[in-house]
């Protein structure tokens, strides 16, 4: 059977820990490889990336993530650096402080393939 290789990767973030205050807009930079404008950016408590908790509702509309995560229009993104800025609003939780946070990227939308996720995201 042939190894299927992701098409994005992440190799880290900058800062390399994001601190995300919650109703502040937070600047960071996902460094890796395969970024395009068809991907899904979201994150999750799980490395598989298998629970979506900016959009647990599964909303079509942004304005209904808990989590909002846009492109920063401000900075150059190319195919091997996306620059975003991260959103929490005040009901994106409640989360203990043992819970570990990652930053996950799919193809396409929502529902599209996972592709790959970063650990060192958190809420504060």
């Amino acid at each position: 059977m042939p190894t299927v290789n992701p098409k994005v990767k992440i190799e880290r973030l900058e800062p390399q820990t994001v601190a995300a205050p919650l109703l502040v807009r937070t600047p960071f930079k996902i460094i890796g490889s395969g970024f395009s404008n068809k991907i899904y950016i979201y994150i999750s408590t799980k490395p598989d990336g298998s629970d979506d908790i900016s959009n647990p509702n599964g909303s079509n509309l942004k304005d209904d993530y808990k989590i909002k995560i846009d492109t920063d229009e401000s900075a150059t993104s190319t195919d091997k650096v996306l620059s975003l800025i991260v959103k929490p609003e005040l009901d994106a939780g409640p989360f203990d402080e043992k819970t570990e946070f990652w930053v996950a990227i799919k193809l396409d939308d929502m529902n599209g393939k996972f592709e790959a996720a970063r650990k060192t995201f958190k809420l504060v």
